[in-house]
């Protein structure tokens, strides 16, 4: 049995943004204040924006300390900002750091209990102010779903998971994408790609995610390069259409082990999130692909894959070309040339078992084999040297 639940509304369209105003309006909000970073402010697309919301007779205050990989002192610190200002609203607008402060924020507001006693799964007990979100990226999807990622003060990447998360309202405007550096297209398109690839061949089963999955495979598999060359408003609203797509699905599936590896390269090296998943991504399917063959069959043929000879095969056809497309978009082939300290894997393999997606991956998985493919991704040797070696658990 699978069920559907997403209790909010998604505007869709070129200066959708721009009836942000109305819809705090509607909300009754008086005062809101606006999550974002120096970056997205710097660039002028705050303006029209706080506008909308002016010209609805709201106050808007603007709170721009988010950074990167949000730890509990910068949700602490919006928190106190909202409360200082008698705010009774929330607008976030950017990328995945700004959204998960704002909801991280909205979190501490209602709910008196310290931030990481709330990590896990319902833990949340009180509903939040209403908080609306703007994406400036196609890739974090978190506009949509029922999580926010919260650092530690060990660099340990925690999820909060509840529906008292998702937004009331999701607006997805292209033109925000226009200004969007190349590298940033890429690297969060890539991390709506592992949203939908995780949420699809997991182990949990859910009809309207799958769709929503295989959609947004289809959608980046065409359009992901197109955007990241030309930056064209065509191509970047079909791009922000599937992550958006991919946030549904993982919002109702959750996603693997990408994710559970990905987190601690990010919180203890500082690797964007985006590109942490992209360069896990080939690796960990090739090593899942036994686990689900005719799910990575499926992704092999959303990505345009002609059916091979049998699931497996077709499934190492679409490992072949994830790999293709991390070339195509100059993606690091391993972490070493990221500046990753190889020192960290021991402590990278104990967070990831942290993970509540080490339960739902469709391959069983050990300490072990983390450990191997983290050499790997370290080594930038090939991922296809996971699809039958020797030196991996079989199951």
């Amino acid at each position: 049995m699978s069920g559907i639940f997403l209790p909010i509304r998604i505007e869709f369209g070129k200066d959708s943004s721009l009836k942000v105003g109305s819809e705090f309006s509607s909300l009754k909000c008086k005062k809101v204040m606006i999550v974002s970073d120096k970056g997205v402010i710097n660039s002028g697309l705050i303006e029209r924006i706080t506008k909308s919301i002016t010209e609805a007779h709201i106050q808007a205050v603007i709170f721009d300390g988010v950074e990167p990989d949000p730890n509990i002192k910068c949700m602490e610190t919006a928190r106190d900002f909202y409360i200082s200002e008698n705010c009774d609203g929330i607008l976030a607008v950017g990328g995945g750091s700004s959204i998960d402060t704002a909801k991280g924020a909205a979190v501490l507001v209602t709910n008196s209990e310290p931030i990481v006693s709330m990590a896990g799964v319902d833990k949340v007990n009180n509903p939040l102010p209403p908080l609306i979100a703007i994406p400036t990226t196609c890739g974090t999807g978190s506009e949509v779903t029922n999580v926010t990622v919260v650092t530690d003060n060990d660099h340990f990447k925690m999820p909060i998971v509840s529906t008292h998360l998702i937004p009331k309202v999701a607006m997805l405007d292209p033109n925000l994408l226009v200004s969007l550096p190349s590298k940033l297209i890429s690297s969060t398109g890539l991390d709506a790609l592992t949203h939908a690839i995780e949420a699809l061949t997991n182990n949990t089963q859910n009809w309207y995610a799958d769709s929503c999955a295989l959609h947004a495979i289809r959608l980046i598999g065409i359009h992901l390069c197109q955007a990241t060359n030309n930056r064209d408003i065509e191509n970047l609203s079909q791009m922000l259409y599937a992550s958006t797509l991919a946030g549904v699905a993982f919002t109702l599936s959750r996603l693997g082990l990408v994710h559970a590896m990905s987190h601690p390269v990010s919180g203890l090296a500082g690797v964007p999130h985006g590109v942490a998943n992209a360069v896990l991504l080939p690796y960990v399917m090739s090593f899942n692909s036994i686990g689900n063959p005719g799910g990575y069959a499926l992704v092999a043929s959303a990505l345009g894959i002609e059916p091979q000879e049998n699931d497996i095969a077709t499934a190492l056809a679409g490992v072949k070309e994830v790999i293709k497309l991390n070339k195509q978009l100059d993606i690091p082939k391993s972490f070493r040339e990221l500046g990753v300290n190889e020192a960290l894997i021991p402590h990278m393999v104990e967070d990831t078992f942290k993970s509540g997606n080490i339960a739902i991956n469709p391959r069983h998985v050990s300490k072990f084999d983390v450990e191997q493919i983290y050499k790997l991704s370290f080594s930038g040797e090939s991922p296809i040297a996971l699809f039958d070696s020797e030196t991996i658990t079989k199951n």
